[in-house]
């Protein structure tokens, strides 16, 4: 049965956002270590605040970035302002885009699919056929079912079973490590949740 998402906007204006450090990705300056991304177009889905659309921007990707939370993307354009980079930024829903121009060669999220796929994953995968470009990336962060945490709080969590056949009517699975997800705090107690770097390429079209 879906589960019903939080109301993100809500949760930004009481700054009830662990997930939200301040600092980019360690996961995500790994990857661009580790695997020859083009720094060409990149389109993040639920980029929060903007601190990793701003850091890929830094890193010469031409950025767009779109977050269901108005007051996510208003702090987003602040930062990017801040930082000098221009990075194109939008309130809007993921499963309802607007029009963003030709299909992307690179998708990220960290922690959208894991939290999505709980309510739509058709809708999900229907976004990413339409956004992703057919021989293009992409890479998402996700909770890692691997992880036995009782009622403790943290992010949704998938198996790697899971994370693999859901994905694979629209991708080729190229890499898919664990990893720890950096320093949250949490109920008062500082974590670092053990996730997914799932790296996929999306299928040619038929």
């Amino acid at each position: 049965m879906p589960e019903e998402l939080p109301d993100w906007n809500e949760r930004y204006a009481q700054e009830k956002t662990p997930w939200d450090t301040g600092r980019p990705s360690s996961a995500l300056r790994r990857i661009l270590d580790q695997y020859p991304l083009v720094r060409g177009r990149v389109l993040e889905l639920g980029c929060g605040t903007g601190t990793n659309a701003v850091f890929l921007a830094r890193q010469g990707f031409d950025v767009t970035a779109v977050d269901i939370s108005p007051l996510a993307i208003e702090r987003a354009r602040e930062k990017a302002s801040r930082a000098g980079v221009d990075v194109t930024l939008l309130a809007a829903d993921l499963l309802d885009l607007p029009e963003l121009g030709p299909p992307f060669p690179l998708v990220f999220d960290r922690g959208v699919y894991h939290a999505v796929r709980r309510n739509d994953l058709p809708g999900f995968l229907a976004t990413l056929a339409r956004v992703s470009t057919p021989g293009g990336m992409y890479w998402t962060l996700a909770g890692n079912a691997n992880e036995i945490r009782g009622d403790e709080p943290g992010p949704p969590q998938v198996s790697a079973e899971e994370i693999c056949r859901e994905l694979a009517p629209l991708m080729d699975l190229v890499q898919l490590q664990e990893i720890r997800f950096d320093e949250i705090l949490v109920a008062g107690n500082r974590k670092r949740p053990l996730g997914w770097s799932a790296l996929f390429r999306r299928k040619p079209s038929e």
